[in-house]
């Protein structure tokens, strides 16, 4: 039953049925005399129990006088707009805070009464006898006479109080996370948590951290209540990086679909909520449904998007499908890329559709409307993040190429190889399916002979043995033909397996005929041949000379990418020959996770070198000790060879990264592609010579999107005649077209957000020597001691009060502590607890500057100008109420300007400066202040409006606290 409440002709307030309430109020609860017109509200000031029944003190409002009266004659005095705050009946639940009351309502014969809280914006109904009035901070600037002696540096800490809170939960940044975010990951997530959508395609340059901002990200949404169900969608080689990044820097607890758990049927999802699942394995038919019937996340990630490729009048790839089956299930999707734009704007579209079909005419109106793009699109690149200092945090990269000289046994391969592959594309020209599957192998060939001598000989031979008849019959018919170049064109894992998937399709339909008559016989003088280049193989001898023994000379670390496995093992037998304590590890497609695993920690700790095919291009951190790389061979798809480097050129590297090319020119293949790598250096060159900004790396950046555009594979792919005149103008053109295409991804991308220096001052930014400011200035009014201060005062050495003692689990049972906010310094000082929001200390510290009891709600302050200071915190929601977003947002009214101004300049320094002050000059009259707190209200409810859209809904906008602020008098 719920009955009204009404107002009488005189103001008084009467209930139209009066229940019974068995309740006791609590110290401070506001009250009224059921049934009488003028009895005014009284404040409880005490409680005791006669033998007649329970009796009340209160203190009545008009006329000061308290009394005792019978608790069933007392009934609720609270009405909307009072401040009030919960004091709940428990030994283990805290209080809610303040809130403001909305409403009245009598409920089962109890009377309760609705408050918006000012700590997260939910409404609640409580019962009146457990809420205690407040003295709101409107009311204390009103009567212009603070509370406390020291009200100024109690009125700074509440403020640094609300904005250390506010900050971190927006970011994450000073939360107990094991990284050190960069101001712009920061900005980053600052920017998706002050948006009002989440479906956002982070397109960072490769090594800036993808994957912790997308940890800070769901950190700050769990703050928020925001990723109750998360879903990462990744490469498979990385599902165990991402598993371990999160556990071991956010403390997110992720299972591995197909590794830690498999779905047998829809109803064994619910016990999974934090899901890791590789891409490859997603995409499958059997898996695909097993994810359709998962039930709706919270948000889901996609790593490596640029792989999510659709293009009209071509096959949609799997991964793009399996997109589409996922986009129902949330309204939350951010894609991860370094590499966004290829060049083809189609597709590019079909990716950015995927996260915003919303946004879909004007996507596909991108080129008159390409303001589109910085509403999807968010990207930092490597020239231009810093770190907090201000200091840009990449040292640059230097890429040298290596010309490896051509021997005559070299030059009689590939003259014979030539006539090989021209022989085997005719025939695949007259033979249907099967002449598919022999151009498919003649294209492996020439891809495997790119690589290595080693490559194409092993290939060769199990070729020869298969038409010997040595090998059982397990051909591939054409639709398993058609899945592996689905997987080729999908880009999947495992690339390095080419070599064995040629012998595969060499024997398609079954088949173990010739390709073409005396073929046999080619392949015998072919393996004669390739036996005579590696007895003499100067492309290795190049590599051991002129890279491995100078920098194993110098005592560096070398990392060696190759496509293929035949390579790879060629490589590491000729590197344990030469160096054998050394070490070398290894990164194969045909490895399990683990063992990845182990080889990544053998390279990082002990191992000298590291040799690994396409497999570690992706995801994997190879940079803690190891600064060089060399490229043995060069991939067809030029893209990789950034993917390569990225793998050293990222966050945490202290040295210039050094790249070698290996550039061969024993067949073909191999002098196209050192062909267009020469055109590509050429053009880095000319920049060097613009100016300092292009030495310092930008020439780095840019010919890497460069080589990611140049689509040399069709080039080669489509040149089945060899023709090395036509290849070179083709070359040309794709370089040029390539230009083009970084032009048009610029002013595509020309709305899109980066880092901006300026970030941090323009939002109020904060970071650990806040934390250091507040802690020192707080912890007096906790009467706890600070005994020393160590390692440039960074780690203080505290005495708690005996009330204090025990009662935080960081210290145990210990009265002395050590305390800092440094992570490092806490991470290496075992006996040092960190200061943070994860901090239960800290925590309680900043819950009692902002509580009543601690004052500074309102306060005398000097500053620059005459005028007044509010601290507002604005709140909004979605379209069912919940509270989704908040910031705390000063606002100042100057007595010279009359305006109010949003971020008031001096505010920083006031917040580390600011000393106690008797009294400020300027201080408005009572009529006029309340005209100026209006003004100041009214600029933060433009704020609030101002960012409201069909998705952000404004909830509240609560003053926390006011200044007089002006010269000393």
């Amino acid at each position: 039953m719920i009955v009204s409440i009404s107002p009488t002709t005189n103001g008084a307030t009467i209930y139209d049925k009066v229940p019974a309430s068995p309740l006791l109020p609590v110290i401070g609860c506001l009250v009224t005399v059921a049934g009488t017109d003028d009895a005014g509200t009284g404040i409880v000031r005490e409680c005791r129990t006669t033998p007649q029944g329970n009796e009340v003190k209160v203190e009545w409002h008009r006329s000061r006088v308290e009394q005792w009266h019978e608790l069933t004659k007392l009934r609720n005095g609270f009405r909307p707009g009072h401040v009030v705050q919960d004091v709940p009946k428990s030994q283990t639940r805290r209080p809610l805070g303040t809130g403001d009351v909305l409403a009245c309502r009598i409920n089962g014969h109890r009377e309760q009464v609705l408050v918006q809280l000012h700590a997260n914006g939910e409404i609640q109904w409580f019962p009146f006898e457990h809420l205690r009035q407040i003295v709101d901070v409107e009311a204390q600037y009103l009567r212009g006479t603070p509370t406390n002696p020291d009200h100024t540096e109690r009125f700074r800490l509440k403020t640094l109080a609300y904005a250390l809170e506010s900050w971190n939960q927006v970011t994450g940044s000073l939360g107990r996370l094991d990284v050190d975010p960069l101001p712009h990951q920061i900005g980053l997530v600052h920017r998706i948590m002050t948006s009002d959508q989440s479906n956002w395609l982070i397109a960072d340059d490769v090594g800036l951290g993808k994957t912790i901002e997308v940890g800070l990200l769901l950190a700050a949404m769990k703050r928020r209540r925001q990723n109750l169900r998360i879903l990462v969608v990744c490469p498979a080689g990385v599902v165990r990086q991402w598993q371990d990044e999160m556990e071991d820097k956010f403390d997110e607890s992720f299972n591995i679909y197909g590794l830690d758990f498999t779905i047998r049927q829809p109803s064994h999802w619910s016990g999974h909520d934090r899901v890791i699942v590789s891409i490859d394995r997603a995409k499958t038919d059997s898996h695909k449904l097993n994810f359709s019937d998962s039930g709706f996340w919270d948000l889901i990630v996609f790593d490596e998007a640029h792989h999510l490729t659709k293009l009209e009048h071509q096959a949609t790839t799997l991964r793009f499908r399996l997109a589409e089956s996922l986009r129902p299930l949330t309204d939350a999707f951010i894609f991860l890329t370094g590499t966004p734009h290829s060049g083809k704007t189609e597709q590019f579209v079909n990716m950015l559709s995927l996260l915003r079909p919303d946004l879909y005419e004007r996507l596909s109106r991108v080129f008159t409307d390409s303001s589109v793009v910085g509403e999807i699109v968010l990207r930092n690149d490597k020239s231009k993040v810093t770190n907090a200092n201000g200091d840009l945090i990449f040292c640059g990269q230097d890429t040298k190429m290596i010309d490896v000289p051509l021997s005559p046994s070299a030059q009689a391969f590939d003259a014979q190889l030539q006539e090989y592959l021209r022989d085997g594309y005719a025939m695949a020209e007259s033979r249907g399916a099967t002449g598919r599957a022999i151009g498919f192998v003649m294209t492996t060939y020439r891809k495997l002979a790119s690589s290595s001598i080693a490559a194409i000989e092993n290939s060769l031979k199990k070729r020869l043995e298969r038409l010997e008849g040595q090998f059982g019959r397990q051909g591939l018919n054409s639709n398993a033909l058609s899945d592996i170049e689905d997987a080729l064109r999908d880009g999947t894992d495992g690339l390095d397996d080419l070599d064995d998937v040629a012998i595969k399709v060499a024997s398609i339909d079954d088949g173990v005929n010739p390709f073409f008559e005396g073929e046999q016989t080619r392949l015998k003088n072919l393996l004669v041949a390739a036996r005579n280049v590696i007895a003499d193989d100067r492309k290795l001898q190049s590599f051991l000379d002129q890279v491995v023994d100078p920098i194993v000379a110098e005592g560096n670390k070398l990392l060696v990418f190759t496509e293929y496995r035949a390579t790879q093992s060629y490589l590491c037998r000729k590197l344990k020959n030469r160096y054998p304590e050394l070490g070398v590890a290894q990164i194969n497609g045909d490895m399990d996770l683990e063992e990845k695993r182990r080889n990544i920690q053998s390279f990082n700790e002990l191992s000298r070198f590291m040799v690994t095919t396409e497999a570690g291009d992706e995801g994997i951190n190879l940079h803690h000790n190891c600064h060089i790389l060399v490229n043995y061979d060069l991939p067809w798809n030029p893209g990789r060879l950034v993917q390569r480097a990225g793998r050293l050129y990222r966050y945490g590297q202290q040295q210039r990264v050094i790249v070698f090319n290996l550039l061969a020119t024993d067949g073909f293949d191999n002098r196209a592609l050192s062909m267009m790598l020469k055109r590509v250096s050429t053009i880095e060159r000319d920049m060097a010579t613009v100016g300092e900004e292009f030495r310092s790396g930008l020439a780095t950046e840019i010919v890497g999107e460069l080589l990611e555009r140049v689509d040399i594979a069709s080039i080669l792919n489509e040149n089945r005649s060899l023709d090395v005149k036509r290849t070179e103008t083709e070359i040309a053109e794709a370089i040029q077209s390539a230009k083009e295409a970084k032009d048009l991804q610029d002013a595509l991308f020309a709305n899109v957000e980066g880092y901006d220096p300026s970030f941090s001052a323009s939002v109020n930014a904060y970071g650990s020597d806040d934390v250091h400011t507040f802690l020192e200035g707080v912890l007096r009014h906790f009467n706890v001691r600070i005994r020393e201060r160590t390692h440039g005062a960074r780690v203080l050495r505290l005495e708690l009060p005996d009330n204090l003692v025990g009662r935080f689990s960081e210290f145990g049972a210990r009265r002395v502590v050590r305390v800092s906010v440094d992570r490092d310094l806490a991470r290496k000082l075992t006996d040092v607890a960190p200061m943070d929001f994860k901090s239960p200390f800290f925590l309680s510290l900043i819950e009692r500057a902002k509580s009543p009891e601690f004052g500074g709600a309102y306060a005398y302050v000097n500053g620059p100008e005459s005028g007044v200071l509010s601290l507002f915190k604005l709140r909004w929601q979605n379209d069912q109420g919940q509270p989704t977003e908040e910031m705390v947002l000063p606002v100042f009214w100057g007595r010279k300007s009359n305006r109010a101004i949003e971020n008031p300049p001096f505010l920083q320094d006031m917040l580390t400066n600011a000393s106690d002050t008797d009294r400020v000059s300027g201080i408005p009259g009572h009529n006029t202040r309340k005209e100026v707190l209006d003004a100041l209200t009214q600029a933060a409810d433009n704020v609030l409006a101002s960012r409201c859209t069909s998705q952000r809904h404004p909830n509240d906008v609560v003053l926390l606290a006011t200044a007089d602020v002006g010269d000393q008098v």
